[in-house]
Parts: C-alpha cells; sequence; structure tokens
C-alpha cells in the first residue's frame, strides 16, 4: 500500500514538472483564431462596401 501512494505521488510530481516543460498549444491555436477572425471581419467590411455602391448605383440610374 505505501508503494503504491509512493508510486502515484512520484507519478503526480513528475507531471507536475512535465507541465511546466510542455508546449502551450492554446496560444498558438488562440492566436490562429483570432487572425481567422480579423480577416473575416474584413473580408465583411469590404462586402458591406461593395454592397453599399452597388446600391448607390442602381440609384444613379433608377
Amino acid at each position: 500500500m505505501t508503494l503504491l501512494i509512493t508510486l502515484l505521488f512520484l507519478a503526480s510530481i513528475s507531471l507536475f514538472i512535465y507541465s511546466f516543460f510542455a508546449k502551450d498549444y492554446q496560444s498558438e491555436i488562440t492566436s490562429q483564431v483570432s487572425n481567422v477572425n480579423i480577416n473575416l471581419m474584413n473580408e465583411i467590411i469590404e462586402l458591406k462596401d461593395r454592397v453599399k455602391n452597388l446600391e448607390k448605383g442602381s440609384k444613379i440610374r433608377g
């Protein structure tokens, strides 16, 4: 029983130490999502401008 507790304690310590050296993927994913979000917002703004220009063009001709 003591051996099992010792092994579990050592495993928990080793996993705790490993967590400090493991690569942080969350920051990479967050940055990628932010970039995609910015690109989508820029495309939406561009599309809204195009629609506005089309509406203005149809009003001038009509």
